[in-house]
């Protein structure tokens, strides 16, 4: 049998944090097989060392610098085997059945091309978990009004949804992508060093016809910051 899903996690100096996120997937994922992929950037703060002595069975690249979050990525996206593909900061803590939940949704949805869950705070409380496709109107415009005149369109990114929602895009920090949407679109633009990455390759997923969703079930703290 195959790898449902491929975990790719990119480390700078998170030493404590990142053990957590690894440790979340190994006793959070119950219904899955998965690989994680951990590509460090140059760390200085002995997270190799630490992942390599309580997760020796770790996918673990080392590189001498820091690439850029979007460089590494793209390597870890390229070398998995799984199903999917799920980009995992290294400042998130899946809760119970997060991932199965996504995969669950990918395996049940197939124009999804991408999905993300609903990111929580230290305390449990939401996070803003998607966002609309910047555009003039956006930008120039407070996006309240635009939430109120255009409730379809701009979703409110502060209410709790009970069933999964199509979004424009999911927030970076926990996001799943089919295989065939890298066949279809490619890999990240390593143009984009750190941040906004996302936003560019859901806008091609769009653009090739596939869909994007807000699954709200798939509950991840994300440690900001």
């Amino acid at each position: 049998m195959g790898i449902d899903v491929s975990i790719i996690t990119v480390n700078w100096n998170t030493k404590e944090l990142i053990l957590d996120c690894i440790g979340s997937a190994y006793s959070t994922i119950k219904k899955h097989s998965f690989e994680h992929i951990v590509i460090d950037n140059g760390s200085s703060d002995a997270s190799v060392e630490a992942i390599r002595t309580q997760y020796p069975y770790i996918l673990l690249t080392k590189n001498r610098t820091n690439i850029g979050y979007t460089r590494a990525c793209n390597h870890g996206l390229s070398t998995g085997k799984g199903r999917y593909l799920m980009m995992l900061n290294s400042d998130t803590v899946l809760t119970d059945g997060a991932a199965d939940d996504l995969i669950e949704f990918m395996d049940t949805h197939p124009m999804a091309g991408a999905a993300g869950g609903q990111l929580l705070n230290r305390d449990g409380s939401r996070q803003n978990s998607f966002e609309t496709f910047p555009t003039l109107l956006t930008e120039l415009t407070n996006k309240s009004l635009l939430k109120w005149i255009f409730p379809k369109r701009y979703l409110n990114k502060n209410r709790d949804y009970a069933i999964p929602v199509e979004v424009d895009q999911v927030i970076g920090a926990c996001l799943i992508v089919r295989r065939e949407v890298i066949k279809d679109v490619g890999l990240l633009d390593e143009r984009f060093f750190l941040f906004y990455e996302e936003t560019d390759w859901a806008f091609r997923i769009w653009k090739s016809g596939w869909k994007i969703f807000h699954v709200p079930s798939a509950r991840i703290y994300h440690i900001q910051g």
